[in-house]
């Protein structure tokens, strides 16, 4: 886990199930997130510490689950502390707390974190953390 200086407001992304479990990326206002799939993107599950430990990582990679996440699966933007947009890029399907979006702004990550789930098998936390944050 990133040790946080509680100065400016950051937006965590962690995994917390799937492959990107324990993955965690921080971001800072107006930087953008691209999860997927692909190796290029900025969390990837075939780049993920958990597939590269796997001793079946070919097999798993060839598999309909792990498919299931597209190779450019949604772009999360921290555009403020009050805003974070999240996009689904794939077929396969985006949800945030259960429920299907194409685009979504979230309002309230001050006041509670978000489950981001992708494809089949991956899930991701969001939480807001820093100045003015509800969960620090």
């Amino acid at each position: 886990m990133v040790a946080l200086s509680k100065a400016r407001p950051r937006l965590i992304v962690r995994g917390a199930k799937g492959f990107l479990y324990g993955e965690e990326r921080v971001l800072d206002v107006g930087e953008i997130l691209i999860v997927g799939r692909s190796r290029g993107v900025d969390l990837s599950t075939r780049a993920s510490n958990r597939l590269a430990r796997r001793a079946d990582r070919l097999d798993v990679i060839r598999s309909d689950a792990f498919k299931s996440v597209s190779r450019k699966h949604a772009v999360i933007r921290f555009l403020h502390p009050g805003l974070v947009e999240v996009k689904d890029l794939s077929a396969n399907g985006t949800f945030l707390d259960g429920r299907r979006i194409d685009c979504v702004a979230i309002t309230d990550l001050d006041q509670r974190s978000h489950v981001l789930d992708l494809g089949s098998q991956e899930r991701l936390v969001l939480q807001i953390v820093g100045a003015g944050a509800g969960r620090d």
